[in-house]
């Protein structure tokens, strides 16, 4: 199974959040594939840059070279169009940035981990875990 992270979960990963790590390496040992969209990438490495996190960066590069990076494919982009436009008609609409991940997701099958299920919860079909809450025992 693929896992996709979203930029909160990467965050929370870069930031030692215990459950992210614990969740993350649970996933990773029971042989899931570990997947980032090329949104939360760029998410992620313009707010480093932008800050000039040098070190912040090398570990970020370090961690995504270990993980599947999902590009934008037109598929995807047809899919965040369908998406965009029925959040819009029922006055749902979320950022661009969480539809075109939402729409990585469902294009690759995969579940998306995901801090911010309010908004991408959204979007019909996705399927959504939270890993910044403790394991389940």
């Amino acid at each position: 199974m693929l896992y996709m992270l979203d930029t909160n979960i990467i965050s929370y990963f870069a930031e030692g959040n215990k459950n992210v790590i614990s969740n993350l390496e649970n996933c990773v040992f029971s042989g899931n594939d570990i997947g980032i969209s090329v949104v939360a990438y760029y998410e992620i490495e313009r707010g480093l840059k932008y800050v000039n996190a040098s070190r912040k960066l090398k570990d970020f590069y370090q961690f995504a070279s270990q993980c599947k990076i999902i590009p934008i494919s037109l598929e995807t982009a047809k899919l965040a169009s369908e998406i965009h436009s029925g959040l819009r008609r029922i006055g749902k609409l979320i950022e661009d940035a969480d539809i075109f991940i939402g729409a990585s997701a469902l294009e690759n099958n995969a579940i998306l981990v995901t801090n911010n299920k309010e908004h991408l919860g959204r979007i019909a079909g996705l399927t959504l875990e939270n890993w910044t809450q403790a394991l389940d025992t």
